[in-house]
């Protein structure tokens, strides 16, 4: 598998960047994690969007979902333009229900509702969903397809569950929204980077990727509080830049 990083920050994007968006592919399967500000003019860069088959959704936050209103009118467009055989699929909890029902467009927005512990087979991808901590409903994910592993936290406090949906993944995308010395009592929901270095470190994967920075924080120092936590390989990606799931630089 491989992941392309179309956006990494939240809970908005800074001049030039993009909110949450990951494409993820193995083969000929490619599956789009999450939908935020920014990430459909970069997705066009690294493939059509008439390709384009399936989103999957880890909760219904503006950050993670508001391209997807404009993704519908492009959907709608090649439809009209008979470019496109079928729906867009998106995979999502169905929690808020009014945020839920906003996710359907005409016959070319599908939204089908996905609950912890559901499983989803998305061409040779297996997807696993696990609820974390996090004001909204939402689902961390873990996804198999040739024999590696990769996990995603969605947006989550630090918590048991998580660190079973990361379990020996061979890369974990793990939410750092914070700094160790912020007041963490003011953000409900979310983790340090110290934090999500001790998951990582405790669910013994491969390596962790940083993700929905806040645009004002130093990359290098999330990098460095992770680090003292988790002794394995600690990336911050780089938006547009593609990465292996087995083994990302540092």
């Amino acid at each position: 598998m491989r992941i392309t990083v179309l956006g990494k920050h939240a809970p908005f994007p800074p001049a030039g960047g993009a909110c949450s968006g990951y494409l993820l592919e193995h083969e000929g399967t490619r599956v789009l994690i999450e939908c935020g500000s920014g990430v459909l003019s970069r997705l066009q860069v690294v493939m059509s969007l008439c390709d384009l088959t399936d989103v999957v959704l880890s909760h219904l936050h503006g950050d993670h979902t508001s391209d997807l209103m404009v993704l519908r009118y492009a959907a709608d467009a090649d439809l009209r333009h008979e470019r496109r055989p079928g729906g867009i699929r998106v995979h999502a909890p169905p929690d808020p229900p009014e945020e839920f029902e906003r996710l359907a467009y005409k016959e070319v927005m599908i939204p089908h509702a996905v609950h912890d512990g559901d499983e989803l087979t998305i061409g040779d991808m297996r997807f696993r969903f696990t609820a974390v901590d996090h004001p909204f409903p939402c689902l961390a994910m873990t996804v198999s397809a040739g024999g590696e592993t990769f996990a995603y936290s969605g947006d989550t406090a630090a918590c048991a569950r998580l660190v079973e949906a990361a379990r020996g993944a061979d890369l974990f995308l793990c939410e750092a929204s914070l700094m160790e010395d912020e007041n963490l009592s003011g953000y409900r929901g979310h983790l340090s980077a110290a934090q999500a270095g001790r998951v990582a470190a405790e669910a013994g994967v491969g390596a962790l990727m940083l993700t929905h920075l806040w645009p004002f924080h130093d990359p290098r120092r999330l990098a460095a509080e992770a680090a003292r936590e988790f002794r394995g390989r600690v990336c911050i990606p780089v938006e547009g830049a593609t990465y292996p799931v087995r083994g990302p630089g540092t």
